[in-house]
């Protein structure tokens, strides 16, 4: 065996043992094209994780070693930050690799050289082109540096102003590829803006440098948004001494104090009310609301498992606490533990309740009470939790930057970083829609 076979064969060995977890999984072929691959990544967020090193070169142009022009190298970082907030990799910087032809692997006449990546111990590397012309042109592969494949390779193309998006599209097909569960980039994020009295209701995507207004200040603040199945959207706007519930943009409800506004999974709006001695959580399906808990003290903040369980906020203890019902209209059981405890958020997947200890940091509980766990600490307030689509993430607010923003973090407490420091102003209370964004 000539050596330099021995050398590439010896580090490949060696980045195989050291690596935290197997590596091995069928992989794709050269070919522009996605083969179902086996999970590399099983992916369990309850607690510390073993992060993957991975490398994301600089996009090429289609000919010549020269980099791409363009926006290329804003795309390439918006990659390789979109993979980092996932808390599932650790950043390895390419340019310490000693390939000695940055080409290799980007056409099926240049094999990938994957010696020069063990020895940088990168378990997978991301390289690509980029060609800006009438149209823009993304071809992006992912290899395996332990099996000495292609796991994937995609060519996209669009306008220029797609880019964004076309990255966000390839960065769920990278964590399906490597976990088996696609990711959520491109998912949608609405929240209040503005101060108190002049708020307004903003939407954003995860891996967007942009937010629109849906609905801005008219005669009084719009707040608590929400998104349900489908996208669709509920929040409050108050209209003089006047409270309204919108759905869909639409005036459903108005009088008494509306808090909260929720979907159930069945996509009807679920929400605080206040009477004259007591707030109870109402369904508003109908033309009058109608009650479903009737405490006598304030329950509000509802939230909801996937097969209709409802965690909300109850003082009936004496102090606001976090409440489990076995759905609509059946009595609850206390949950947290103790301390002020509010704003609960249901898992999709119904396996946790993220919540809000002593409105200052948030945190994770089983539903039957066992696996507590505080998030954030230390770090400013720290308020209104809401789970990503796959469950992975969390966005929240927090005053830790000085003023209120939104951020993000993995379901363990991993990479809090904020949402989109471009964002301007005031962010509060977001919701996450719970629809994924299609693949294709």
């Amino acid at each position: 065996m000539r050596p330099s076979y021995a050398r590439f064969w010896l580090s490949l060995v060696l980045a195989i043992v050291l690596w935290p977890g197997s590596l091995f999984g069928q992989a794709a072929g050269q070919g522009l094209e996605y083969q179902n691959p086996s999970v590399i990544i099983p992916v369990d967020l309850s607690g510390t994780m073993n992060l993957f090193n991975l490398a994301v070169t600089d996009f090429l142009a289609e000919k010549g070693l020269e980099k791409a022009g363009g926006d290329a190298p804003s795309l390439n970082r918006r990659l390789a930050d979109n993979l980092d907030m996932t808390g599932l990799f650790r950043l390895v910087d390419p340019r310490a690799s000693l390939e000695a032809n940055p080409r290799a692997g980007l056409s099926d006449s240049m094999e990938m050289d994957y010696a020069p990546w063990a020895k940088l111990g990168a378990h997978f590397v991301i390289k690509g082109t980029a060609k800006y012309g009438f149209r823009l042109v993304l071809e992006l592969r992912l290899f395996n540096v332990s099996s000495g494949k292609q796991m994937l390779a995609k060519r996209l193309s669009g306008s220029a102003k797609d880019g964004q998006a076309m990255i966000n599209r390839f960065t769920n097909e990278v964590l399906l590829a490597i976990t088996g569960v696609p990711g959520v980039f491109g998912s949608k994020i609405i929240y209040s803006a503005g101060a108190r009295n002049e708020r307004s209701i903003m939407l954003t995507e995860l891996g967007s440098d942009e937010a629109k207004t849906l609905a801005g200040y008219k005669g009084g603040p719009s707040m608590q948004p929400a998104l349900g199945p489908g996208d669709r959207t509920t929040w409050i706007h108050r209209n003089g001494k006047k409270w309204e519930l919108l759905i869909d943009g639409k005036v459903v409800y108005s009088g008494e104090q509306v808090i909260s506004p929720t979907f159930t999974p069945g996509g009807v709006v679920v929400a605080g009310l206040s009477g004259r001695t007591s707030t109870n959580i109402a369904m508003f399906d109908g033309r009058t609301p109608r009650f479903i808990t009737r405490g006598g003290g304030i329950e509000i903040s509802p939230s909801f498992a996937p097969d209709g369980r409802m965690a909300y906020v109850s003082d009936q203890a004496g102090t606001p606490s976090i409440y489990v019902s076995a759905g609509l209209g059946s009595p609850g059981a206390r949950l947290s533990p103790g301390g002020k405890s509010t704003d609960p958020a249901w898992s999709p997947k119904g396996d946790k309740i993220a919540f809000v200890v002593n409105e200052r940091d948030i945190a994770v509980i089983n539903p039957n009470g066992s696996g507590y766990q505080v998030l954030t600490g230390g770090q400013g307030r720290n308020l209104h939790p809401s789970f990503s689509p796959d469950g992975r993430m969390l966005v929240f607010s927090s005053t830790r930057g000085g003023g209120e923003k939104l951020y993000v973090m993995a379901a363990n407490g991993d990479r809090q970083r904020p949402l989109n420091p471009l964002l301007p102003g005031i962010q509060s209370l977001p919701s996450w829609s719970p629809v994924a964004p299609p693949l294709n």
